[in-house]
């Protein structure tokens, strides 16, 4: 009952997020540069801290978790030339190719809510006041998510009705991460994978796709303070979860 409340608030969380990107589509820009913010500081301060202690604990070469970061790079990278190439052969269509990259991009950030309900069933297992705690620094995070879903899909425009899909199945994925814990938890092999690679994924939609289309959108120096600002808030929620 505790998981299943917890996890409720997340899903709220994320589902302000998105209405929030959603309603201030004349600040685009400046959310496009804080959710980049907010990737470069999940990746760095919680999805490949988090993959390489877990390949330290499993005797893994960190080598081999740094590799995996680069195949999720590089991966993303082919898939948005692919789609590129596919979707505007004559380049005039290219923001259409970024919304496909951008859905899979987002089912990352849904995946990554799923393990976020999963952290939050397994603290309730161990008292309802580390639940409680996790659960907060979760809710601070998913709004986060909830705004990046909305960005990646959207690629900037309007929102439309498929878009909000995402959105919901974003926002359910903590409850199902949580529910999931009462019955098994993912082995520390599979969890290290999806980090590793997920962190390229991040990593390539902040620095080649959301950070260029704030810079073009508003080349100002407000971009650069949200980035800012998106990483110290990742950095803040980290240090509370590890509190």
């Amino acid at each position: 009952m505790l998981t299943l409340l917890l996890t409720s608030l997340a899903m709220l969380s994320t589902l302000g997020g998105g209405m929030i990107a959603i309603l201030a589509h004349r600040r685009l820009h400046l959310l496009l540069g804080l959710g980049a913010g907010v990737l470069l500081g999940a990746v760095f301060f919680d999805l490949l801290p988090e993959a390489l202690w877990l390949a330290e604990g499993k005797e893994w070469s960190l080598r081999l978790v740094l590799g995996l970061v680069v195949i999720g790079f590089i991966g993303f990278y082919l898939t948005d030339r692919l789609l590129t190439l596919h979707a505007c052969p004559m380049g005039d269509c290219e923001n259409e190719a970024h919304r496909h990259l951008g859905r899979l991009s987002a089912i990352g950030l849904i995946v990554h809510s799923t393990l976020d309900g999963a952290a939050i069933g397994a603290a309730s297992m161990v008292s309802w006041k580390t639940g409680l705690l996790v659960a907060l620094a979760v809710v601070a995070h998913d709004m986060g998510d909830g705004m990046n879903t909305i960005l990646l899909v959207t690629q900037g425009e309007r929102a439309r009705r498929s878009d909000f899909v995402f959105l919901a199945l974003d926002a359910v994925a903590p409850v199902v991460g949580g529910l999931l814990t009462l019955i098994i938890l993912p082995s520390a092999q599979v969890l290290i994978v999806f980090l590793a690679l997920a962190s390229g994924f991040f990593l390539y939609t902040a620095t080649s796709d959301l950070l260029p289309e704030a810079h073009r959108r508003s080349p100002s120096l407000a971009v650069m303070v949200a980035l800012i600002a998106g990483v110290a808030l990742m950095s803040g929620v980290v240090q509370l979860i590890g509190a």
